[in-house]
């Protein structure tokens, strides 16, 4: 298989194994969305299309004086992205305001001007949209502002032509006035004989004569262009009045909650199975043991806040061991002493404290025993729950601490207690629990098996840490080790470093046994590129 396979498939199965965690916050995102636009206010929008024509016609602004204002706010054609901040400025909308009996105060004035959009479409062609609490009132708002735009724009053109025309009119009339006087100079000039004197203001007279008619005849025009405005300027679109609210819009509001939600469960889930440190499937098991899943249970889903290990019915540990020593004697995973029947030690070690691995261990040494071996199990850890509850109140294995190195064998061959099944021998913890004796103990292990007549093999149960000489005495004392991991309980840290302890003692890991996988977790759990043992 391709390593990119893998990638792909061990990322949908952490999907799939955090199902919850994104079904969770695909209802938060549709509980939230539905919150938030249940809440909003009902708005609704309506827009109008207003097309502007030139205020002035543009022969006639030529007409102004030099000093004279030409780009006056309404009166003058300004460019369109100034007339649209006009339309949408909060003077025309006090006018705005006024026209529809709106309260005229300031709060009413800037909600309006925050829902009052004016974009220019093209140079002479507005959109003007705003927000109102119905559907007639948005549509009564949007036709106004553009009526009370169209209204004062035609009022300053008019004024503004009406001045023009009243500065035209000023200026015939002193031009005619100013010819008039000239008639006696030009008449006492000619008395004197002063031919040149006469034909000088003759020529200043035809000038101011011919001023008086063209400002005249500028001030004609100008009134004549007063009944022409606005022609131009229209509203070509007026608003309508919309079927449906445009906030809250609860369906697209859920759906987005819904598409956010969902983007932030995968990210949760993606990220909470990368930095996870937890063991969660059979391949993360395998690699860390370096070997693979002989037997897998599904177990207790792991959480956030527990993180134990629950202890399985006692037939499901049984399945669990038997399933265990059966991949042993059919020597797939060719393992050295046991598989072949003679006799051998073994070792069934967790990473962590979990009730689980005892029973693991006495299900495997039962199969064992029934199998026609005469088999010792061996409960070196000393802290562990029983699993044979008429074994209890004997003595055991902390109990020979004591015991003259002489007579240490013999001692402990009468400390074998009768297991559950033929051929099946149990040495159990023992009752002295002093800071010595736990803690040298489980050293006497190798001794006792060391010890033993020929034809025993052994399984032996003890935690991954024993007192201060760590899991090697228990790994001196066994040909081979089978680990129970717990997942989402152990991590593959310290899975891998038991792993390598294990390897460095003699005692290689010849397979897993699994507990707590997940259904959709269908992979075999053999790591790449393995090699069964020689």
């Amino acid at each position: 298989m391709e390593p990119g396979t893998v990638v792909w498939r061990e990322t949908a199965q952490s999907l799939l194994r955090q199902k919850w965690l994104i079904m969770g916050c695909v209802l938060l995102g549709l509980f939230g969305a539905s919150v938030f636009a249940l809440s909003q206010t009902t708005r609704w929008t309506a827009s109008s299309q207003l097309v502007i024509g030139p205020a002035v016609p543009p022969a006639l602004v030529g007409k102004l004086s030099t000093g004279a204002d030409k780009t006056g706010p309404l009166g003058m054609d300004l460019p369109a992205e100034t007339q649209a901040r006009v339309m949408a400025s909060p003077t025309l909308l006090k006018a705005v305001v006024k026209s529809l009996g709106m309260p005229s105060d300031d709060k009413t004035l800037q909600n309006l001007a925050a829902a009052t959009k004016v974009k220019a479409v093209t140079d002479n062609a507005y959109l003007i949209s705003t927000d109102g609490p119905t559907a007639q009132k948005a549509v009564d708002r949007a036709n106004a502002i553009a009526a009370t735009y169209l209204t004062q724009r035609n009022n300053e053109a008019k004024s503004l032509l009406t001045n023009l025309a009243e500065q035209a009119q000023a200026r015939s009339k002193t031009a005619t006035a100013q010819s008039r006087s000239l008639v006696s100079q030009i008449n006492e000039a000619v008395g004197r004989g002063d031919n040149q004197t006469a034909a000088a203001l003759r020529d200043q007279r035809v000038g101011l004569a011919t001023e008086a008619r063209q400002a005249a005849d500028d001030a004609a025009a100008m009134l004549k262009a007063l009944s022409a405005v606005g022609a131009a300027s229209q509203l070509v679109a007026p608003a309508t009045t919309d079927t449906a609210t445009s906030s809250p819009m609860v369906a697209r509001d859920i759906l987005v909650g819904g598409i956010l939600g969902l983007v932030l469960g995968f990210g949760l889930a993606l990220l909470r199975s990368h930095l996870t440190p937890y063991i969660l499937t059979r391949d993360q098991a395998a690699r860390a043991a370096s070997a693979p899943v002989m037997a897998a249970s599904e177990g207790h889903r792991r959480r956030f806040w527990r993180r134990s290990a629950p202890e399985l019915p006692q037939y499901e540990i049984t399945a669990l061991g038997a399933e265990a020593s059966g991949a042993l004697a059919r020597r797939e995973l060719n393992p050295r002493a046991i598989a072949g029947g003679s006799p051998g030690a073994l070792l069934v070690v967790s990473a962590s404290p979990t009730p689980n691995s005892a029973g693991i261990a006495l299900a495997m040494a039962e199969a064992n025993a029934r199998d026609g071996r005469e088999t010792l199990l061996v409960l070196a850890d000393i802290e562990g729950t029983p699993v044979l509850p008429h074994l209890t109140g004997h003595e055991g294995l902390t109990d020979l601490v004591n015991e003259p190195a002489a007579t240490r064998a013999i001692r402990a061959r009468k400390l074998f207690r009768p297991g559950t099944v033929a051929d099946l021998y149990v040495l159990p913890p023992g009752l002295n629990h002093e800071e010595t004796a736990e803690a040298v103990g489980p050293s006497l292990v190798p001794g006792i098996v060391a010890d033993l007549p020929p034809g025993y093999s052994v399984v032996i149960h003890g935690p991954a840490s024993v007192g201060r000489h760590g899991i090697s005495p228990l790994a001196a004392a066994v040909d081979a080790s089978v680990l129970v991991v717990q997942v989402g309980l152990d991590k593959e840290m310290d899975v891998a470093r038991l792993t390598g302890a294990l390897q460095f003692a003699g005692a290689p890991v010849l397979g897993v046994v699994l507990i707590g996988t997940a259904t959709q977790d269908e992979t075999l759990g053999i790591p790449l590129n393995y090699k069964p043992l020689d």
